[in-house]
């Protein structure tokens, strides 16, 4: 029986153990087989770790070992190499981040041919290949070309969606040292945007460190001491993007959900007049969605499973609190420079849309992550009958004012326990209950 390789988000684990070249070059083995007789094209990107390049090495080794054409982009983000698969009818598209994780962490995303995750069933035969001893695929020769020109192409398409009237202006522009440092500065000139660029200098070791969208504080500090009308937060590889308001107010995935389904439904131009969240969507923008009068259908956590329900029920604006959010009449998955590009948009073409953004209030909420490990620990932890009896008896005390939420993470060994509530004591204390249950079975 095969390991379970892929998660939520790919491949990810840390480099050289969780993650190794030898892994990454089966998978590109097994990607470079013949399709139809005919050598698969594929494409090919990473974000600025330290461990990305002998990875992407190992990656286009195993594919033109195959067989395959790989095109390499260089350094690049996620949502890239979505579009250009789809653009180009590439069979397989190939990214190499882990996201928003420490520099020291790695993964390997792959898009099939129409620019979304992989299925299920393919990933599934990759891993009983990984995991086989002999490696018994066929040996041809194939070719690796220099594709950094794609990454323009990319950008032009960027380009293409920003409405002229957002020039003058004026934002500040956190890049995480990862992905956006190689789009930002030039999309933000082109645009005639007025862009102040930080955290665009990569090492291969500080990528999200002390700044992105997992570490506001600068970008929030440094917004109250100059003059901007916006400013803006990316992740490691760009498919994830925050941001704030010229006054201050914070702008997570649920309240770029809200404003661009609120724009929509003005124009009466929401299709299906519904948003796809998570289970993770705060509750006040559920509240905030039913008096706009604006649906919703709620899945789990995971791009994955945002972009599924939009593509099952023909919807088109959907995503995450943590700033993915998918635009799937312009794009099979998230992508940070469209969420930046649609919010400075409404900026300029709604503005009484923007000022609403407060509507979809924050309700308290905290959120412990418990680091386990082995998934099989916290899978065991999560089906014992006292801990799953006493989380049902905390989230029923919150009524329907509150809510608790307890799961594994898709990306990395934690289980996550979380409590919104109306009153924030209520929130702690549920929170505090079943920490404390989870680390005394533990223990």
């Amino acid at each position: 029986m095969a390991l379970h390789h892929f998660g939520t988000d790919g491949v990810r684990g840390k480099y050289g153990e969780g993650l190794t070249k030898e892994m990454a070059y089966r998978i590109g083995r097994y990607l470079g087989l013949s399709i139809d007789g005919r050598a698969p094209k594929i494409v090919l990107s990473r974000d600025t770790r330290e461990s990305g390049a002998a990875l992407k090495d190992a990656l286009i080794e195993g594919i033109v070992t195959t067989g395959g054409e790989v095109y390499d982009e260089g350094v690049c983000t996620t949502p890239s190499i979505s579009y250009l698969t789809l653009k180009h009818r590439f069979d397989f598209g190939v990214m190499i981040s882990a996201s928003h994780n420490p520099y020291y962490d790695n993964g390997i995303k792959v898009f099939n041919s129409v620019g979304e995750k992989l299925e299920e069933e393919v990933e599934e035969r990759i891993e009983s290949y990984m995991d086989q001893e002999m490696d018994d695929l066929p040996r041809n020769e194939g070719k690796c070309f220099d594709g950094e020109f794609l990454r323009e192409e990319y950008l032009n398409w960027l380009l293409s969606k920003v409405d002229p009237r957002v020039k003058g202006l004026k934002v500040l522009v956190d890049c995480a040292n990862g992905s956006a440092s190689t789009v930002a500065p030039e999309f933000f000139q082109k645009a005639g945007v007025q862009a102040t660029i930080m955290f665009a200098n990569p090492d291969g070791k500080n990528i999200n460190r002390d700044c992105g969208s997992t570490h506001l504080e600068t970008v929030e500090r440094t917004l109250k001491e100059g003059d901007y009308d916006f400013g803006f937060a990316f992740d490691g590889d760009a498919d994830r993007f925050l941001a704030f308001r010229k006054d201050g107010l914070f702008l997570d995935g649920d309240r770029l959900i809200y404003l661009n389904a609120l724009a929509r439904h003005k124009k009466g131009a929401l299709k299906g007049n519904r948003v796809v969240i998570t289970v993770m969507s705060n509750y006040g923008l559920r509240k905030a969605l039913e008096q706009a009068n604006i649906g919703m259908e709620i899945v789990a956590v995971g791009d994955k499973n945002v972009q599924a329900c939009l593509k099952e029920k023909d919807l088109e604006v959907g995503g995450e609190q943590s700033g993915h959010v998918i635009f799937l009449n312009e794009l099979n998955t998230g992508d940070g420079f469209l969420s930046c590009i649609n919010l400075m948009n409404i900026a300029v073409e709604d503005p009484e849309t923007l000022a609403r953004a407060q509507e979809a209030k924050s309700y308290p909420q905290k959120l412990v992550n418990l680091r386990f490990e082995s998934r099989a620990k916290m899978d065991a932890i999560l089906n014992d009958p006292e801990i799953k009896n006493l989380i049902a008896t905390v989230h029923a005390s919150l009524g329907d004012t509150g809510r608790v939420l307890v799961r594994c993470s898709g990306t990395e060994p934690l289980i996550r326990v979380m409590a919104e509530a109306l009153d924030e004591l209520r929130c702690i204390d549920a929170v505090d209950t079943i920490v404390k249950a989870i680390n005394e079975k533990a223990n």
